[in-house]
């Protein structure tokens, strides 16, 4: 894996309101088009594009901040309320659109709103497929969250899991960054919810984030 030298980027920030913790940003929309057009400078640093629900919409500034710091050029898409359940209004046509940027690497963190029904948990592996077909062959890094409930069922939170845990099986180009062990070892990361990263952990979120972009560059 090659070390991408560090550069400045700015991020395009598309987000969506939370009902927890909406100081942590300055965006109003509340449902933004995910599918908006990436376009990027030449010559500017390889381009990262992380796609998820509210925990990535509210760390939009610390997830920019250290993939800039990493050597990328940030896209940061987050709705609040999201989930591969809704890969038709806003991740497969979001895919497409920023299939055709060719970014370096994208981030997904996605699933933690597919477990709040049994229906959605029992579809989460095809819709995650649907997904990554229409990402294309890009290097795709997909994140795991807490197994310990935060409104959700733990026992449907680790099917989500272990379905993401599976991905690579399937599809070459996915790495999975695990983090459900890492939150459980130190579950004051999250947020009094249990569920949205509190301050500190946005920081270590992102930094975590960035640092799995960075190995997942080919050389």
């Amino acid at each position: 894996m090659r070390v991408v030298a560090v550069a400045l980027a700015t991020a395009l920030v598309l987000g969506a309101c939370s009902s927890s913790d909406e100081s942590a940003t300055t965006a109003t929309s509340t449902r933004p088009r995910a599918d908006a057009p990436v376009t990027t400078v030449p010559g500017s640093p390889p381009l990262a594009v992380v796609l998820g629900d509210s925990n990535i919409f509210l760390a939009t500034r610390e997830l920019a901040d250290a993939l800039a710091k990493a050597g990328f050029t940030p896209v940061v898409r987050g709705i609040a309320g999201s989930g591969v359940k809704d890969d038709a209004t806003d991740w497969v046509p979001a895919a497409r659109a920023i299939a055709l940027a060719r970014p370096a690497v994208v981030v997904v963190a996605l699933g933690t709103n597919d477990a709040g029904l049994a229906t959605d948990v029992q579809a989460f592996p095809a819709r995650a497929d649907a997904l990554l077909a229409a990402l294309g062959p890009v290097p795709v890094v997909w994140v795991t969250h807490t197994e310990a409930g935060g409104g959700r069922a733990p026992a449907d939170e680790r099917r989500v899991n272990d379905a993401i845990r599976g991905l690579p099986v399937a599809h070459a180009n996915v790495t999975v960054l695990d983090l459900a062990p890492l939150l459980a070892a130190h579950p004051k990361l999250l947020g009094t919810d249990e569920l949205h990263y509190g301050a500190r952990g946005r920081e270590w979120f992102a930094d975590q984030v960035a640092e799995a972009a960075t190995q997942t560059v080919p050389a």
